[in-house]
């Protein structure tokens, strides 16, 4: 399975538990690789921090000096985030208390899905077999997007007299119906996946319409399809575990999607429609701006990871905050309000890419979805996932990769001649060396956990869509290139 399928699991991977875990807040030793003072770092840490981002080039390969090395980044990473935190240099930030807090509350919702949803998902084997059966096909189809149901009808009809899709596109835009290749590892709206992945479809069907998110209907007709054949053995395993992760997937969001449907039901959200669309105006004037304008209004160690994209603002001039811009289930929601909840949960628009015109009402979607993902959050508060380790040691690695950043970027302002990696890590390997003497007795490592783990060497960054924050893992720690292991005390 390729890693852009990949990654749309990863949450589920990284929070996956039963319920019996939930209720032991305790991190489970074996899942410990090291521990430094009170800070731990998993397994699962080395795996996705070395896997799912950019590795320099001194450590790439999956062998065990660069091994070593990745172990000595990770570990410094959570020494010198403990000597910022001794500089008493202060770190506190409105902003970024914020961010830490919808960091946490994002992992919470994952962590939820993952228990009740996910886990709990049966497929037959019957279901298991025909989705295999599908799983290498590929159906090429011609495509037409039309604004209404007329149309629509009016295109179906001429297509039931035979007339040539690419004649009716060419009459309506000019040149030919585009073509798209669909496979069924694809991501597309459910329907549209169910109506062309069966074996009853035909060559020359028309299938939809279906709707869209943009209140749009697309019409369908498949031009045939190609069905590839895994041969050897290894390879039918392989698809047979994607095929179920992905079954498995499209059930656990099914049920989940039901489940918040009713959780929201009989909840209203009401625009005050002059305060809305004023600050729909102006947060459009916010959002169509260069990347680097709006870079310079946010906290920089938060840019070091691309963390932020263009659906994170906060306009606080030139509106007035006391406005009621909203009400949300009999509450009135202020500007000021509405800034608040954006400080820990940006905005997630439904489009990536969108014209000016179509930003209110996109605007409007993604605040809905903030409400209902306040909810979900409540209901998460309520059954104690904000209290369960893997949701503590997430958070716990954001905030110790945005201490060491702070440590490390005062170190660099105080040594500007330093202008090269190479330059950089000659400096910072004897510092490393010093904090790994100096915190040795409180540093414990599994070596027989570390020995067993296997990387790729890989270049891949890992997002997630869909969720306010979409950078998996902080970026890898530029720290060392020492591969000694002559510190801290070895456990088993």
């Amino acid at each position: 399975m390729d890693y852009a399928y990949r990654s749309i699991f990863l949450f589920i991977f990284l929070f996956s538990c039963s319920k019996q875990d939930l209720e032991q807040y305790k991190i489970p030793e074996e899942v410990i690789l090291a521990r430094v003072g009170s800070e731990v770092v998993t397994i699962q840490d080395f795996i996705r921090r070395s896997e799912y981002t950019i590795r320099p080039g001194y450590c790439r390969q999956d062998n065990y000096i660069h091994k070593k090395i990745i172990l000595n980044s990770l570990i410094g990473e959570k020494l010198t985030a403990i000597e910022q935190e001794k500089e008493n240099v202060k770190v506190s930030d409105e902003n970024l208390d914020s961010y830490f807090k919808g960091r946490k509350e994002q992992a919470m919702r994952q962590l939820f899905y993952a228990t009740e949803f996910h886990s709990k998902v049966a497929v037959p084997e019957k279901e298991m077999k025909g989705a295999f059966k599908l799983a290498g096909r590929k159906v090429k189809v011609q495509f037409l997007n039309l604004p209404d149901k007329d149309i629509v009808n009016k295109i179906k009809k001429l297509d039931s007299q035979e007339v040539p899709l690419d004649s009716i596109y060419n009459i309506l835009w000019g040149g030919k119906a585009p073509i798209r290749e669909i496979s069924w590892f694809d991501r597309d709206n459910e329907y549209i996946h169910d109506a062309i992945f069966n074996e009853k479809i035909a060559k020359g069907e028309m299938l939809g319409p279906f709707e869209t998110e943009d209140n749009t209907f697309i019409l369908m007709k498949v031009l045939g399809w190609t069905d590839e054949i895994k041969i050897t053995e290894s390879e039918r395993e392989l698809l047979w575990g994607d095929v179920r992760e992905r079954v498995v997937e499209k059930k656990a969001k099914k049920n989940y999607l039901s489940w918040v449907k009713d959780l929201m039901q009989n909840k209203e959200m009401n625009l005050n429609p002059d305060i809305f669309y004023d600050y729909a105006e102006k947060a459009a004037d916010y959002f169509f701006k260069m990347d680097s304008v709006k870079k310079n209004m946010l906290n920089q160690v938060l840019w070091d990871d691309h963390e932020f994209e263009s659906n994170t603002f906060i306009l606080e001039k030139d509106i007035n905050e006391d406005a009621v811009v909203l009400d949300y289930d009999g509450v009135p929601w202020t500007v000021k309000e509405l800034n608040r909840q954006l400080r820990s949960h940006p905005l997630v628009f439904r489009k990536r890419k969108m014209k000016r015109s179509e930003f209110p009402q996109q605007l409007r979607l993604a605040i809905a979805d903030l409400i209902r993902d306040t909810e979900i959050t409540k209901r998460c508060y309520d059954e104690g996932y904000d209290r369960h380790w893997s949701v503590d040691l997430n958070a716990d690695m954001w905030r110790s990769s945005s201490s060491s950043k702070k440590y490390l970027s005062s170190i660099r302002l105080k040594n500007k001649q330093i202008t090269s990696q190479d330059q950089w890590l000659e400096f910072m390997n004897p510092k490393m060396d010093s904090l790994q003497n100096v915190y040795s007795d409180q540093i414990e490592i599994n070596i027989d956990a570390f020995e067993k783990i296997k990387l790729t060497s890989t270049d891949m960054m890992v997002i997630q869509r869909g969720v306010p924050y979409p950078i998996l893992v902080p970026s890898f720690p530029i720290l060392t290139s020492d591969n000694k292991l002559d510190y801290g005390k070895r456990v088993d």
